[in-house]
């Protein structure tokens, strides 16, 4: 329904179609509202069929995409509607996606300042800045600034006279300061990566550009706190924001009757301007206990700090009163029931249970910041045990972060809304004009900014001392309840992860997928630290967070795609000794024994101590951090049998002789695989497809031809394809592509699952595993035993099996000496799911590629492409050009891919040998063995067999002779383990 207003007069008619039917909306008015205002809630439905619409109302949580004439997974809240538009709920086939235009390298920016985020703070410390002259950009995601304290009144409206009340005028001055102080705005603009505070990925009028600033301020605000109930993801159940940026903004509601609910004063605004505009809130719905003569004190102080708000917020609850909405106060809604929308919402009273019938239902349970890009600069954070709790970006008091040349200030460092965020801005302001240019703060400027900062400060404390809400407790959130919405999985199958195989948000990330949506965790993350605390694991706290990935939102893969030099040999880097981890305070033990200690807990290690464990072995199994979570859940899964581009001719290493021994081993490991998965009784997603190495030219298919007689001679059967049966197995492959290697017995599998299938069944032969238990020296017994000190306790061990990746170098270096492996971080791109483009795995044989496409459709692109190691925490983290080289790549080959959104883009501590495990005992150190390998995921339970066989029996079935440390006699170069 549309809201009048004397005092608006409505944009001219447009019409435009969705799923084919006609729909009229006004200009200027987005996807959301347009469809709002006819009574639509439902923009699309998931891959189960359930339906789902608009949500956050603010473009961070992308559940209301839809596809506008063909462009996919554009997001109805953001898109403006336009005449003749095609919009869908569904989006098309890869086969009908329309082409896109190429690209244009990504143009670079300089500039003093750049703010992110135009909300009050940015707008307050761009008017300042730019006073000042300095160089400014303001970057903001929304086509009109003011965020969403300050939004204007949408251009499918026009103010007759002046703006409608005190908010909009606010809003009105902010934006013309901003505009008057002469600073350089981007409006309609993403910040999709931060890879230093002088390297910002931003999109802007549909291309990348790269900006780089002497200071950084991010001031992105917030987003509404999430708080899982049945029925939150049905159409027609939105968070109040966005829920009042549809009536305010735009003067469109979808529902006659609403109720609204949780926790704030927001929500008594929003039931205000509702009521006002003849829709009827059935109640709200408040947390927190009515005020009282006990709450006076609050009052007192509220009034004192702030009179106006005050004196607002109780005209607020009289005007209510004369519009009969009912406050049901230490109430909370306890689910919503529908089929295709909100119709029934259950509501717990201390009166017992009641029902309203609806259309829609607003929740608001409080803000939690966008930290995302300051958490991928590494600035430091700190929990805020608020509620179900967040994290704060930690700052002083003029902004500054731990990183010098980074500020943060508003609800997007912490929550304190629109007042503070100004005064903070200010501050913040103040500080970057003295570090650019020497002068001193304005003594009055700062003195003034700081008295209003502390009355508001004082108001905000008095404010949520009078909304209170009560302890969050994750026991309120019942098994059923679905607690990623991106993903659909509900509490219980997370609860139930966390009990198989650690209480860790990494661990439930990988097995279930939870945080691994379009939302980036937005709606989970936090509900998630508290599974995670009940299930025995970490205290919420910054480590004990998703890690933060790049992009901050799912990003066209268009967008960044770019031409990059491929080959100049693997990052070759040494992992640091130590890093920080959630689980530091675990408890600890005195001395333990076992005859077979495992060091390291990767997929590789975890395949071992099976081995070992199912021949009555005694095993235990330490590592550095949590188990299986650094290779072994970071790679994409590639079942390789032929041979790597770059491990044949000219790029391979060691003129490609040790990878070339590694043909033997490819098939057989593999057989392994679905020995594993059968015994698990689990579904490991084990696809052997076959895998194609395309080529472009007939430089690249005489490359080919050598590589697979190569290949045959060691028993691989590979076939050099022409075009024609290349289009065959894989229509959508580029029509610049000649011809490929196919090798039928190449495949894939969910490294997700797999690596948890062979934990637990070495678990269920009796094999021990403890994380967070790094390895910090080994001395030898004179017995032969060996005396092991961990960071968990001592153990003493009879056997070692060396297993730890890339820090195996500093393991064999406490018995003996390092040996010749290096750390090769390298980074991976998921995109969103999408229909089948590909059933085979692609590779290149000239270029940097790996990608296929998972069982929910995702494509994961990679290829060996160099990722960084920040060495003070030891994270491998993605490169820019990197990402665009890799994007490029992908796209080249698979042109389909370019309509698809990046959601993910993260790095792995891969290692780099010779092409060639390294197996077998260590000379002159008996009981000490060593197994560590590249293309780890595809040989792991074979050189697990190995090596478990010669331990045991004293030999192997498979010669080991090119795979021992005999063939670097001589060789100089060795990792360097001083840092």
């Amino acid at each position: 329904m549309r809201l009048a207003h004397p005092r608006l007069t409505p944009a001219a008619a447009v019409t435009f179609t969705f799923d084919g039917r006609p729909v009229s909306g006004l200009e200027g008015e987005t996807i959301a509202a347009a469809l709002s205002a006819a009574g639509d809630v439902a923009l699309n439905r998931r891959a189960d069929g359930t339906a789902r619409g608009l949500w956050c109302g603010m473009g961070a949580c992308f559940e209301c995409i839809v596809t506008v004439d063909g462009r996919m997974s554009q997001r109805a809240c953001m898109t403006r509607i336009a005449a003749g538009m095609e919009v869908l709920s569904q989006a098309p086939s890869p086969a009908e996606a329309r082409a896109l235009a190429e690209q244009r390298p990504a143009e670079e920016i300089a500039c003093d300042v750049v703010i992110v985020g135009g909300g009050p703070a940015g707008l307050a410390a761009a008017a300042a800045l730019g006073e000042a002259g300095l160089a400014t950009l303001l970057i903001d995601e929304r086509s009109d600034l003011g965020g969403q304290y300050l939004k204007p009144v949408a251009a499918s409206h026009r103010e007759i006279g002046e703006p409608l009340d005190a908010q909009f005028r606010e809003s009105a001055i902010a934006r013309r300061e901003a505009e008057k102080a002469g600073a350089m705005i981007w409006s309609g603009a993403t910040v999709w990566a931060a890879f230093a505070p002088d390297d910002l990925g931003v999109l802007h009028e549909g291309r990348q550009k790269i900006v780089r600033a002497k200071r950084l301020l991010l001031a992105p605000g917030a987003y509404e706190r999430p708080m899982p109930i049945p029925g939150w993801t049905l159409p027609g159940v939105m968070t109040t924001g966005a829920a009042q940026t549809l009536a305010r903004a735009y003067r469109v509601f979808p529902a006659r009757r609403v109720v609204i609910a949780g926790n704030g004063p927001l929500n008594f605004q929003l039931a205000v301007e509702l009521s006002r505009a003849g829709v009827e809130v059935a109640a709200i719905i408040e947390e927190s206990r009515a005020p009282s003569l006990s709450s006076w004190r609050s009052a007192a102080e509220a009034m004192l700090a702030s009179p106006q708000l005050l004196a607002k917020g109780a005209g607020y609850l009289l005007e209510l009163r004369r519009h009969g909405v009912p406050v049901l106060w230490s109430s909370r809604v306890a689910s919503v029931e529908g089929d295709d929308r909100a119709r029934k919402v259950i509501v717990e009273t201390p009166a017992g249970d009641k029902h309203f019938e609806v259309e829609a239902v607003a929740l608001n349970s409080g803000f939690i910041p966008s930290t995302e890009l300051a958490r991928q600069l590494g600035c430091r954070h700190e929990y805020v045990d608020r509620h179900v709790g967040y994290l704060a970006t930690a700052t002083d008091e003029n902004g500054r972060t731990s990183i010098d040349s980074v500020f943060a200030v508003g609800d997007g460092a912490d929550v304190g809304g629109s007042v503070v965020a100004k005064q903070r801005a200010i501050l913040a302001a103040q500080a970057i004009l003295r570090d650019l240019t020497g002068r001193e703060p304005d003594i009055g400027v700062t003195q003034r900014a700081k008295r209003n900062l502390d009355r508001a400060l004082r108001f905000q404390n008095a404010l949520w001392t009078l909304f209170a809400a009560p302890t969050f407790s994750s026991s309120a959130i019942d098994d059923a309840t679905i607690i990623c919405r991106c993903e659909n999985l509900s509490a219980g199958t997370v609860r139930a992860a966390l009990r198989s195989h650690g209480a860790d948000a990494g661990t439930a990330k990988r097995l279930t997928r939870i945080g691994m949506g379009r939302c980036q965790g937005r709606n989970c993350a936090s509900a998630l630290s508290r599974l995670v605390e009940d299930a025995g694991g970490a205290p919420p706290q910054p480590l004990a967070f998703f890690a933060p990935r790049p992009p901050a939102k799912p990003t066209p893969l268009a967008a960044l795609a770019a031409e990059k030099p491929e080959w100049g040999g693997h990052r070759q880097s040494t992992p640091p000794e130590t890093f920080p981890h959630p689980h530091h305070d675990r408890p600890r033990w005195e001395t333990r024994a076992t005859d077979y200690l495992v060091i390291g807990g990767g997929v590789v290690g975890a395949c071992v101590a099976r081995e070992l464990a199912q021949r009555g072995e005694q095993v235990l199994v330490v590592d550095r951090k949590s188990i299986g979570q650094e290779a072994s859940t970071a790679n994409a899964g590639s079942l390789h049998v032929q041979l790597l581009s770059f491990d044949f001719g000219a790029k391979a290493q060691a003129d490609g002789l040790p990878a070339a021994e590694t043909l033997r081993l490819g098939s057989p490991s593999i057989a392994l695989w679905r020995e594993i998965e059968r015994q698990s009784g689990e579904n490991l997603e084990i696809r052997v497809t076959g895998g194609l190495m395309v080529a472009e030219t007939e430089r690249d298919m005489a490359f080919l031809a050598q590589k697979a007689a190569l290949e045959s001679r060691y028993g691989v059967e590979t076939h050099v394809i022409q075009s024609n049966e290349l289009r065959a197995l894989e229509p959508l492959l580029s029509d610049t592509l000649i011809g490929a290697a196919y090798c039928p017995a190449e495949g894939k599998i969910n490294p997700l699952t797999a690596s948890f299938a062979v934990v637990a069944q070495a678990k269920a032969a009796g094999a021990a595993f403890e994380p967070d238990a790094p390895v910090l020296a080994i001395e030898r017994d004179g017995d032969g035993a060996f005396t092991v000190t961990t960071g968990a306790g001592v153990i003493r061990a009879k056997r070692i099996i060396n297993c730890a990746g890339a820090w195996t170098p500093r393991i064999s270096a406490m018995v003996a000496k390092p040996i010749p492996v290096w750390g090769a971080p390298l980074q991976m791109i998921a995109t969103e799911p999408t229909a089948p483009m590909v059933s085979r795995l692609i590779a290149h044989a000239d270029r940097h590629l790996s990608l296929k496409q998972t069982s929910i459709g995702s494509l994961l692109i990679g290829g060996g492409w160099s990722a960084d190691l920040d060495v003070a925490t030891g994270a491998s983290r993605p490169l820019r050009w990197a990402v665009e080289g890799n994007a490029w790549v992908a796209a080249r080959v698979l042109p389909a891919a370019a309509h698809l959104h990046i959601v993910r883009i993260w790095a792995g501590m891969n290692i780099n040998i010779d092409g060639a495990p390294i197996l077998g005992e260590m000379p002159g150190v008996p009981g000490f063995f060593n197994c560590v390998t590249s293309n780890g995921y595809t040989l792991a339970p074979l050189v697990a067999r190995m090596t478990a066989d010669l331990a045991t029996r004293g030999r192997s079935d498979f010669d080991i002779a090119p795979f021992t440390l005999d063939r670097f006699q001589g060789a100089s170069e060795l990792p360097d383990l001083r840092r």
